[in-house]
């Protein structure tokens, strides 16, 4: 399969699994009433920090390091899944912990959530093996059937009873039906046992990047709280809905980043000199994609934006051109970033991405206090453009040094699978 085919044939598992997910919301925000809906969203939101980390644990170090032959494929599908699994456990337990705290006494949904944790994160962790081995049309039948099933039962449950625990259940039913689904098409069981073995093989990308993904997760919702304490809930709502109405390109700017690592880690074994020119094809697509989303954003005619976003449409005009120059520079991003994870500057990266975050949340309360979200906005854009320039600086230090050695992933017979 060519990069150009795999590459779509990631975008089409991001759309699926985007797509089911807001299905999901829409039907329950339909169907329920707002209490019951953001309980939910709680419980959701706890969902997906849980899942970022687990695919920054066991997720991108594959897309960097990716497994060769039959038998380490096989043993990462094992080794990655099992770790997710355990991993899933574990948040399980943080889960019914924290759950006082997040949805009162509702300790019913909390426990089912709990339970259903590690299958959903097998799913998650599976699809994304999937596509760093190459394997993108396994990976879209995978989320395929999630996602039908998991708003099918959503569907039947809510007409059962109303109830958060109903919801839940067919909801996580859902993924516990994808994961067995992934892990037929993987050919093997998670290894449960693997999670030590899993740090020893690739602890020197775990630390760095599940510290990472923490630390970017927790700017990105101090932003909101910033933005609200400063310029009111008002500007919030606009944030949001401009968020919302980029969100078919973020879909796009998400599956650019997994297929534009997992290239650029395969081109990096067998053709390093063409590292650069992939690179630079890819930022400047993504890039066009942002601007593409700007201009449609711009010309929308205001009855579609009001039928979209209903009263939070008037927020939003401001806010397109600051959202627009922002998603172009994160699409262009995309090149320097994605040479830098595939060659392994593990420190570079984690220094460089976790200051844009703590210096964004910073300009964000500045631009909030002297113009609002728009300013809000605008010092957001800033940022992200010197954290590319920077990207860029350092991109020159990567491509004059030596690439690292890739470290081999020892091997393991095949009956132990």
């Amino acid at each position: 399969m060519t990069a150009a085919r795999r590459g779509m044939w990631t975008l089409i598992d991001h759309v699926i699994c985007s797509g089911s997910n807001f299905a999901l919301m829409i039907l329950v925000a339909g169907s329920v009433s707002v209490v019951t809906l953001g309980e939910f969203a709680l419980l959701y939101g706890f969902y997906v920090v849980v899942v970022e980390l687990s695919r920054a644990a066991v997720s991108e170090p594959l897309l960097v390091r990716r497994p060769e032959g039959e038998a380490a494929v096989r043993r990462a599908l094992a080794d990655s899944s099992g770790s997710a699994a355990v991993f899933g456990a574990l948040a399980g337990v943080v889960l019914l912990a924290v759950s006082p705290f997040l949805i009162g006494t509702h300790w019913r949904s909390a426990l089912v959530l709990a339970l259903l944790l590690p299958a959903l994160l097998v799913w998650d962790a599976i699809r994304l093996a999937f596509i760093a081995i190459g394997r993108q049309r396994r990976a879209v039948l995978v989320d395929v059937v999630g996602g039908v099933v998991q708003v099918s039962a959503a569907f039947a449950a809510l007409h059962v009873s109303t109830g958060l625990s109903w919801l839940v259940a067919g909801w996580g039913l859902g993924g516990l039906v994808a994961a067995v689904t992934a892990t037929v098409q993987a050919g093997t069981l998670p290894r449960l046992t693997a999670p030590r073995r899993w740090l020893a093989e690739y602890g020197r990308l775990v630390r760095p990047y599940f510290v990472e993904t923490g630390a970017l997760s927790l700017a990105g919702y101090a932003v909101l709280i910033v933005l609200g304490h400063i310029a009111g809930p008002a500007a919030v709502g606009a944030w949001r809905a401009a968020l919302t109405l980029f969100g078919p390109a973020n879909v796009v700017m998400a599956a650019g980043r997994v297929a534009v690592v997992s290239e650029l880690s395969r081109i990096r074994s067998k053709a390093p000199g063409r590292m650069l020119r992939s690179a630079v094809t890819a930022g400047l697509l993504c890039g066009a994609v942002g601007a593409a989303a700007g201009t449609v954003a711009a010309f929308l005619p205001e009855p579609v934006g009001r039928a979209l976003l209903g009263d939070s449409w008037m927020g939003v005009g401001p806010l397109i051109p600051a959202f627009t120059v922002l998603l172009v520079i994160e699409g262009l991003g995309l090149g320097p970033y994605g040479v830098m994870r595939a060659t392994e500057r593990v420190r570079m990266l984690f220094v460089l991405r976790v200051s844009v975050a703590g210096s964004r949340v910073l300009g964000v309360s500045v631009g909030a206090a002297v113009a609002g979200a728009a300013g809000a906005a605008t010092a957001s854009s800033l940022v992200e453009a010197t954290g590319f320039l920077t990207a860029l600086v350092l991109l020159t230090v990567v491509l004059t040094a030596p690439l690292r050695t890739r470290r081999p992933v020892p091997s393991q017979p095949r009956e132990h699978l």
